[in-house]
């Protein structure tokens, strides 16, 4: 397994939320060897079990913290795990890419924020914490069409006219649910029949994020519509499992728990892109336990939050 070195990532003193336990083991040496260490450099190397609150966005379970002796560092290297999810036909040459590809999840990481990149023969969308979804073939800007380019557009148009503002919430809506879909629910290497099933995914998750048009935010404005058929139940058990955990939840599973009888409740775009996000569990069955709309101006019911 390779590793990525993150430089003066993580305070020597530790970090509130943040569980650690020691490494031991054989690990040692492919870890100190990821790191360039001499014979003679003392280190201790500690892995990550769980972060929570604001740390989750910024440290996986399994980072390895490393704090060498004899130094009086305020930050430590910290160590990453490579999890990409890659597919790269054989008619792309992967080494012409790496180079790109490295240079991009260094900038997400750095700037902690997601990138995606789209050219003729390969495309990626990478997350804040380095992980990449890469796709390289002849033609791979076809790949996820209709959503990439809202952001990153081929086709030539006036410089006076823009993306709107719902289609790019709605295309970074959709990558980030495909990408955590390969990321957390796929085993193994990418194929194209992975692809292909992609494309249903992310054409869902874009149509439903379009529907709320150009709202935005954590004011509760718009309408969830929940489906009470018994297929869709897992899914609501799984965000009340993850909520029990303690992991932070949106309004509407906390309300959803409390009245199991809801038909509909006002909810952010926040909580609806939560939702959203999760399209990737195998819980989501058809088009998903939820819809969402936008309240009309004079409709009778749209001065109460739920029933």
């Amino acid at each position: 397994m390779e590793w990525m070195v993150l430089a003066q990532f993580f305070p020597s003193n530790g970090i509130d939320g943040v569980e650690e336990e020691p490494v031991y083991g054989d690990v040692v040496d492919v870890l100190r060897g990821s790191l360039h260490l001499s014979f003679d450099e003392e280190c201790l190397f500690h892995r990550v079990v769980t972060a929570k609150g604001k740390a989750k966005d910024w440290f996986l379970p399994g980072d390895v913290v490393c704090r060498r002796l004899g130094l009086d560092e305020e930050r430590c290297d910290v160590l990453r795990k490579v999890q990409d999810k890659v597919f790269i036909a054989g008619s792309v040459d992967a080494a012409e890419i790496e180079g790109e590809l490295e240079s991009l999840r260094g900038e997400a990481i750095e700037r902690h924020q997601w990138k995606v990149h789209r050219t003729e023969d390969w495309c990626a969308v990478i997350d804040a914490q380095g992980r990449a979804l890469v796709v390289a073939y002849r033609g791979a800007y076809r790949q996820w069409r209709k959503v990439m380019e809202q952001l990153v557009p081929r086709q030539r148009k006036s410089k006076l006219v823009g993306t709107p503002s719902y289609r790019v919430a709605a295309a970074w809506c959709s990558l980030r649910a495909v990408h955590r879909r390969f990321m957390h629910e796929h085993d193994g290497a990418l194929t194209r029949s992975d692809l292909l099933k992609s494309e249903y995914m992310v054409k869902r998750v874009y149509e439903h994020r379009l529907k709320m048009g150009r709202y935005s935010g954590s004011g509760r404005i718009i309408r969830m519509r929940k489906y009470r058929a018994v297929v869709h139940r897992p899914f609501w058990e799984r965000c009340f499992r993850i909520m029990e955990s303690g992991d932070s939840v949106p309004f509407a599973v906390r309300h959803v728990y409390e009245h199991p009888s809801t038909k509909w409740v006002a909810v952010s775009v926040d909580d609806a892109e939560w939702l959203l996000g999760c399209s990737w569990w195998s819980e989501w069955k058809g088009e998903g336990p939820v819809r969402f709309d936008k309240f009309k101006r004079r409709s009778s019911d749209g001065n109460r939050n739920w029933k």
